[in-house]
């Protein structure tokens, strides 16, 4: 076979390329009305129109109309097109952390954003993305209140997500700011990133700066749709973190919220173990055990408030959850082995709660 000339193979590749672009423009002026067509033909000499509809990994991909939008931002397009290429996006490819961080910077100019300084080299993560677009967005990371129980009432895999990454992710996921392909509740966090994902990711988060229009997908997580209800789940076990001073309502292996406690002071410890609910009193009265004084029920001075979860006892003294009209004390190790709870939480428990929960207290 014979090889061909140096002039002879630019000029087939010359010719490629203006088969490519006639292709494509035939393929768009099909669906478009006679006067969109005229528009689009006399734009064809535009970077833009070029950049977004010669990409043949994008004909049929998941997020084209995303990638297609963020490139109409030049400076976007400069940067995600790689300079050499002709009719590839490219859009599977992982992105690394300095190309993240360099994508970030171009599109949101924040030089008050915190700036990824280190594995410059190494392929960033769905997690990693997700945060760093949270801030640039300055999103309230406390506007979900039990961010890891929405997280999993929301995302199959949700037990995957770093605990760094939980607050950010919880109020992307609240801002509708989430799309994964194929199956919206596999999140895969730790994944690495591809620039189609970035590029959704980025589109939707200028969009919701109002620089880009709004684009509806079906992969969108929708914030108001959860797999199950929370408010509906009943609590089957209670844990004590001593060290940590909480107790978190479970249903099976579910954390549904963690609420702050007090816990027995040094010489007064809450008793560790496995143990259950033994009794559950509404409006308990209180007697104290060195002078055997009672203040009745409903009394603001009450220092078991006006619920009482009991779960240990050695045949004369108690332990359980009350409530407390010392709020300051909650947080700290301050009781005689009870479980201190602001009024209004302990109320909520004692609701969710039977006779038989179990409860487990560890240091």
């Amino acid at each position: 076979m014979r090889m061909r000339s140096q002039n002879q193979q630019h000029l087939l590749s010359a010719f490629v390329r203006v088969t490519l672009a006639a292709g494509a423009f035939s393929l768009i002026s099909l669906n478009l009305d006679h006067t969109q067509s005229i528009a689009l033909s006399k734009n064809l000499g535009a970077s833009e129109t070029s950049t977004r509809f010669l990409f043949i990994d994008l004909q049929s991909h998941w997020a084209r109309k995303f990638i297609e939008g963020l490139l109409s931002n030049q400076a976007l397009s400069n940067v995600l097109v790689a300079p050499d290429s002709i009719s590839q996006f490219q859009p599977d490819r992982s992105v690394t952390r300095a190309e993240l961080a360099n994508i970030l910077d171009i599109a949101f100019g924040n030089r008050n954003s915190p700036k990824i300084t280190t594995r410059l080299n190494e392929p960033a993560t769905k997690a990693e993305a997700f945060v760093l677009v949270a801030r640039e967005l300055n999103l309230n990371n406390q506007s979900v209140k039990t961010p890891q129980a929405y997280l999993l009432s929301m995302y199959r895999d949700a037990s995957q997500i770093p605990d760094y990454a939980v607050p950010a992710i919880a109020a992307l996921t609240n801002e509708g700011l989430v799309t994964n392909y194929p199956d919206p509740r596999i999140l895969e966090p730790k994944d690495m990133l591809s620039k189609s994902e970035l590029a959704v990711l980025l589109y939707q988060a200028l969009a919701y700066q109002k620089k880009l229009p709004f684009l509806k997908s079906p992969y969108t997580i929708n914030p108001n749709r959860q797999l199950w209800d929370r408010e509906l789940m009943q609590v089957t076990s209670l844990e004590v973190s001593i060290s940590r001073r909480t107790v978190t309502a479970f249903h099976g292996e579910i954390p549904l919220k963690t609420y702050p406690v007090a816990v027995g002071r040094q010489g007064w410890s809450t008793p560790i173990g496995n143990h259950r609910v033994l009794q559950t009193i509404e409006y308990p009265s209180w007697q104290n055990p060195f002078t055997g004084e009672v203040i009745p029920s409903k009394d603001p001075e009450n220092p078991l408030g006006d619920r009482w979860i009991g779960f240990w006892t050695d045949g004369k003294n108690w332990s359980g959850f009350h409530g407390t009209p010392n709020r300051a004390s909650v947080g700290q190790a301050a009781s005689h082995g009870c479980i201190r709870m602001y009024n209004e939480d302990v109320r909520e428990l004692f609701s969710q709660v039977n006779v038989g929960t179990m409860v487990r207290v560890s240091p």
